[in-house]
């Protein structure tokens, strides 16, 4: 079976996890690749690449993604997510200075290209070594940069701001780019510290959750029955 299989991948697991999963449900020895990670803690659209299709996975994981995410503003977190230790806390007369114009001018201004930090808890490797392997032994990092594309960011939906509550958003960007740092970014330049709570990615390329199987469907996808 050669072929472009979208996955729903739900939160609390790693994409190898999906991979692993597939194999049992089909044969071990299968060819399954995919085409762009997603962190554990997020959920959203996996294409698994089968057999030949492997041969796609360059060319599948430069598509543009689309996500839906959530930033809880007024809290910091070492990883930029709800994985990490929080380190920090804003007071809430502090937020209550933020506007609801205010943070639309700020994520507007990151639609096209910027240079986007490597966070410290990454997969990006530093001397053959993952990023978040040496944060988590404590190593002072390197700040590295990359080019991303934001190519739209709207807001969704706001929470009570007077309580520090939370901000969603739709991004749809490049391969490669980090919402939760875009997402800390947007905030930072309003001096406010946050961290992602949610993340689902919607689509990839053209592939979306419409098109998603589920793992628990996976025997049912291979033998049939």
């Amino acid at each position: 079976m050669d072929e472009i299989l979208p996955v729903y991948k739900p939160s609390g697991i790693t994409s190898y996890d999906v991979i692993r999963a597939y194999k049992r449900a089909a044969c071990p020895a299968w060819k399954v690749g995919h085409g762009g990670t997603l962190d554990p803690f997020a959920d959203g659209v996996l294409l698994l690449l089968l057999g030949k299709a492997t041969k796609r996975m360059n060319e599948l994981s430069a598509l543009p993604k689309t996500y839906r995410a959530t930033a809880v503003l007024g809290v910091k977190s070492d990883t930029l997510d709800r994985m990490g230790k929080v380190d920090s806390r804003f007071k809430i007369q502090d937020l209550r200075m933020i506007t609801r114009e205010q943070i639309e001018d700020a994520a507007q201004k990151f639609v096209g290209t910027y240079e986007q930090e490597i966070p410290a808890y990454s997969a990006a490797k530093v001397n053959g070594q993952p990023r978040y392997k040496l944060a988590r032994k404590g190593q002072d990092l390197e700040k590295k940069t990359k080019p991303v594309t934001i190519y739209s960011l709207n807001m969704l939906h706001y929470d009570d701001l007077n309580h520090g509550s939370g901000v969603s958003f739709e991004a749809t960007v490049s391969s490669g780019t980090y919402i939760r740092q875009l997402s800390y970014d947007i905030f930072k330049t309003l001096g406010i510290e946050s961290y992602l709570d949610s993340l689902t990615r919607t689509a990839i390329g053209e592939f979306t959750l419409e098109n998603c199987s589920r793992i628990e469907d996976f025997g049912t996808l291979v033998h049939g029955v």
